[in-house]
Formats: C-alpha cells, sequence, structure tokens
C-alpha cells in the first residue's frame, strides 16, 4: 500500500470515483469545469498493486473564528471502492491528511460526515446545525415600507460579498469566501436568483439567494445588516404571494427569525450539518484570548486525541488580564513510558477529549452539559474558570463542500 498524491492524469478516475460513490452524474461541461477547478495536489490516494483504491481530498479554506480568518483543512470526496471498504484505509488517508494539515498550519479541520459514529471515531465532532423554517403563503409577514430599495442581480460576488463578509464574521465556522469560492460553489450550489437590498445611500446591506418552482419559493441565503435591510428582503419575499404556496428558509439554529414573524408557529426543523476537528491543539489554544480579571494562575487542561497523539498530553492556559493581550500556553505532550502529560497529579485540571475540547471553543456545547454528562472530569471550579475564560459566538456554516 502506497500513499501519494493524486495526479494530473489521474483527475478523470478521481471524478468516476465520487461520482460512483455520491451517486451523481457530470455532464462533460461539468467535468471538464470541475477539473478546471480541482488541484490534483489537494487529492491524497491510496494504490494498491498499481490501482488507486481510495481517496480524500483536502480543500485550503479560511473559515472565521472569533472574527478572525484562520487556516482551516476542508475534507471532501472521501471514496473507497466497495471491494476495498472496512480495511482501514479511510482511516490511514485520513492521518495522512491530518499529518499534511498541521504541517500546512491548518489548526482545524472541517467536513459533511456520510456517518456521523465512523468520523466521531477520528476525533470529528458535530458543531453546527442548520435551522429549515416553513412557512404557509398565509404566514408571509407583512409588507413594511423602507427608505431602501431591492434589486435583483447577476450572480456576481463583488456586489454582496461585503456583506456576506461582515455577516460571517459573527460566526464561528462561516467560510472567507473568496471569489473562486464564491463562483465555483456558493453560486453553482444555490441555484435561482439573487435579490440585493440597498439603502437609500445605495449602499448593498443585504441579500437573498432564493429560487420559486412548483409554487414554492426555496431560500438558500438570507443576510441582513440591520432592520431595515431585514425588513425591505421579508417584504421582497412576501411580494411573491401570487407565485407560491410554501416558503422555505434555511437559517441558523439559534436565529431570531422566529420570533421576528408576526405569525411565529411555523414548521422548524434542526438538522445535524457539520462536523469539526481540531488538528493542532497547542496553535488552535494560543490564538484564543483567554481572559481572567481576578486570576492569572494557569488553566489546566488534560486533552486526549488518540487519532492524532501529537496533541494527547497537558495543556497550561495562562488567562490575561487584558482581552487584547495574546494568552500564553505551555504543553506537556504525554510520555509514553509512564503514561503521564507531566509531573502535576492528574487530578489538578480537567480531563476532556479533543472533540470535547473543540465543541467547548466553537460553542456548540456548553460546559455545563459537558460536565454533567461526564465528557468533562476534575473539579468544577476549574471547569467553570474555563468556560467563563474565553469568547463565545455562535456557530454557523451556510456552505457545503
Amino acid at each position: 500500500m502506497k500513499i501519494r498524491k493524486l495526479t494530473e492524469g489521474e483527475m478523470d478516475l478521481s471524478i468516476r470515483m465520487s461520482e460512483f460513490a455520491f451517486q451523481y452524474e457530470l455532464t462533460d461541461e461539468e467535468r471538464e469545469e470541475r477539473k478546471g477547478w480541482l488541484k490534483p495536489d489537494q487529492t491524497l490516494v491510496v494504490e494498491e498493486d498499481g490501482q488507486i483504491v481510495s481517496k480524500a481530498t483536502v480543500l485550503p479554506l479560511q473559515t472565521y473564528f472569533l472574527g478572525k480568518s484562520i487556516a482551516m483543512g476542508g475534507v471532501s470526496g472521501v471514496v473507497t471502492w466497495p471491494e476495498n471498504r472496512r480495511s482501514g484505509l479511510v482511516k490511514t488517508l485520513l492521518l495522512e491528511c491530518l499529518k499534511n494539515m498541521k504541517s500546512n498550519g491548518q489548526v482545524l479541520s472541517y467536513l459533511y460526515p456520510f456517518s456521523i459514529p465512523f468520523y466521531r471515531k477520528m476525533g470529528w465532532e458535530l458543531f453546527a446545525d442548520q435551522q429549515t423554517l416553513t412557512l404557509t403563503r398565509e404566514q408571509l409577514p407583512s409588507r413594511k415600507q423602507t427608505d431602501g430599495y431591492i434589486k435583483r442581480i447577476e450572480k456576481n460576488h463583488i456586489l454582496v460579498d461585503s456583506i456576506y463578509q461582515i455577516w460571517a464574521k459573527q460566526f464561528n465556522g462561516t467560510l472567507v469566501r473568496d471569489a473562486d469560492w464564491w463562483t465555483n460553489s456558493t453560486f453553482k450550489r444555490k441555484k435561482g436568483e439573487v435579490a440585493v437590498y440597498y439603502s437609500k445611500d445605495h449602499e448593498a446591506r443585504g441579500y437573498v439567494f432564493y429560487q420559486v418552482k412548483s409554487r414554492k419559493m426555496t431560500v438558500h441565503e438570507l443576510i441582513w445588516l440591520d432592520p431595515e435591510s431585514r425588513d425591505g428582503l421579508w417584504t421582497f419575499i412576501s411580494n411573491h404571494d401570487s407565485m407560491l404556496e410554501k416558503l422555505e428558509v434555511t437559517t441558523t439554529p439559534a436565529g431570531t427569525v422566529p420570533f421576528l414573524l408576526e405569525d411565529p408557529k411555523i414548521h422548524r426543523e434542526i438538522s445535524s450539518y457539520f462536523m469539526a476537528r481540531i488538528v493542532d491543539v497547542e496553535s488552535f489554544l494560543s490564538i484564543i484570548p483567554f481572559y481572567d480579571s481576578d486570576n492569572t494562575e494557569p488553566i489546566i487542561l488534560h486533552i486526549t486525541d488518540e487519532f492524532c497523539q501529537w496533541n494527547d498530553g497537558t495543556y497550561f492556559i495562562y488567562p490575561t488580564k487584558d482581552r487584547s493581550t495574546n494568552s500564553s500556553i505551555r504543553f506537556f505532550p504525554k510520555k509514553a513510558s509512564t503514561n503521564s502529560s507531566c509531573q502535576h497529579a492528574p487530578e489538578k485540571g480537567i480531563r476532556l477529549s479533543v472533540q470535547s475540547l473543540t465543541v467547548l471553543l466553537m460553542n456548540s456545547q456548553p460546559m455545563y452539559h459537558l460536565y454533567n454528562e461526564g465528557y468533562v472530569k476534575g473539579d468544577w471550579k476549574t471547569a467553570g474558570r474555563f468556560a467563563r475564560s474565553y469568547p463565545k459566538q455562535e456557530p454557523f456554516i451556510y456552505d457545503f463542500f
């Protein structure tokens, strides 16, 4: 067995593997378009007896975390031929992918799971849900007069990117979309029309991606930056009342949209969506401004990571009294011979897995839930202090890969 990078001449095979595994078929034009966008060196393959039997792609992406752009490895296109499955190939391949991500400074990794239990075994954990709201025509909001105006536009990222980037920085997990991503992913996947709300000063302040088909409006993205643009966009949606019987909106799971509706008694469905994994715990902790106004004694974390053992060990976090100052992190790797991370007794600090650390810092699960359910062990005083020490933003991602 050999793990290597995909070559240019194997791109067609790689695409065929994805078509087979995910049960779709591209046209010749779509295949050539995809080959022009994907880069073979982003895909690792397992070769046996001269044949590719498994593959995985890692997209070099940027994600927002606490309002900052950080490097993230987006795992996509994980495929193994049926006759080669359940032999540990994917685990071996993904470990190699994670090693490469660490070397490339990608401190986080995201993926959309075909099986949540499968990826949990390798350290990924659910971090972002999506909410789908379904309204009848009678539940559409009343129209409101605003000072601005709506304009339907061609799919041009220049006209919507500034809106998206301002909005996206409010969340943990949103992608930092560049021009290629807008063109080759966002606009390709989200069919239909784009409408932008402009203020009376002609400033773009919100947008909606939507499609009307078979008496149903599907809103793929709905983003506003202020109440005026919100009212303008909802009025625009309601103006389609003669064309639809049902409206379906994808939005954040903890958002205020239902509360804002005149009739909030609508159908709401929360779906598990993306998983995340900390690739390099020490580097990730180093970008978080841990804060404690009363105590700068270290917060001690004992982290277990059975899959990426370079993360296994004890971390000393030294919080600051100034929120603008970076915290200091000291890492003591686990000593294989003694099965101990450092000289301090294990009862000091808290003990948790890399999955639990991921969802805590991404703000996907609160500390009191994880502690009460036994995912975080140790004294509650330290657990509570750690939970209060880092800033929090709602986790969400609109994209797919």
